[in-house]
């Protein structure tokens, strides 16, 4: 089986040797609650545009919540909807499984089985009027005035302009979670297929299934895609 044998080889070449940076963190102290928040902070933003107006007396309170990863969909899953109004902000309509990810790449699981759309996991996103999903990123949050600005997401559609608005809130929940680190890698940013995402499951599963095919073509280097 000649693409089989050529298989064997790839997998048997080593990887560049990444030189690591030096860390530098022990004895640095950890960031104050001012100084995180100010990442969330509307100063360079421009604020005049439509959105959500604040809550009436004879309404139930507003709970906002940044993000759609495991606090956050515990959380909207959990809240009590007769006392709140839930209004879910994120760039991703559903909950990952991201412990089960690494089974989609090989094909164990399909993609579908790891993925939980948040109408599913709170009904009440989907049908009560004071309940919304926005697919939107969020810019920036207004503290003193309660709002939250955010803009739609439009990645991949070239007719559709991104559209800023705003959100009035009456409780605030931060959960947007963590970017992926390098730990210092050089070319691990680059170069490596971070597994965090559906999307990011189907990219490696499409790299492995390419460089099987590739690998059985006559006079192919050996060399990974």
């Amino acid at each position: 089986m000649p693409w089989f044998r050529s298989f064997i080889q790839l997998a048997k070449q080593s990887p560049p040797q990444w030189q690591r940076k030096p860390a530098a963190l022990l004895g640095r102290s950890p960031p104050s609650l001012n100084q995180l928040l100010r990442h969330f902070s509307t100063a360079d933003i421009q604020t005049n545009y439509p959105g959500l107006r604040p809550t009436k007396g004879d309404e139930k309170p507003r709970l906002v919540v940044l993000g759609t990863g495991w606090a956050g969909c515990r959380l909207i899953k959990d809240i009590d909807t007769k006392m709140y109004d839930i209004v879910c902000i994120s760039p991703r309509n559903h909950m990952v499984f991201t412990p089960l990810l690494a089974s989609t790449c090989v094909g164990t699981l399909e993609f579908r089985s790891v993925a939980e759309p948040i109408g599913r996991i709170q009904p009440a996103i989907s049908r009560e009027p004071g309940s919304y999903f926005f697919l939107s990123n969020c810019l920036g949050v207004d503290f003193q005035n309660h709002q939250v600005h955010c803009q739609t997401v439009t990645e991949g559609v070239d007719t559709l302009e991104p559209w800023n608005f705003k959100v009035a809130y009456d409780k605030l929940v931060i959960a947007s979670g963590a970017q992926a680190s390098t730990f210092g890698i050089n070319g691990a940013k680059e170069h490596a297929t971070f597994l965090r995402e559906v999307y990011h499951a189907q990219e490696i599963r499409r790299k492995l299934l390419l460089n099987l095919m590739l690998s059985d073509v006559p006079g192919m280097k050996c060399q990974a895609y």
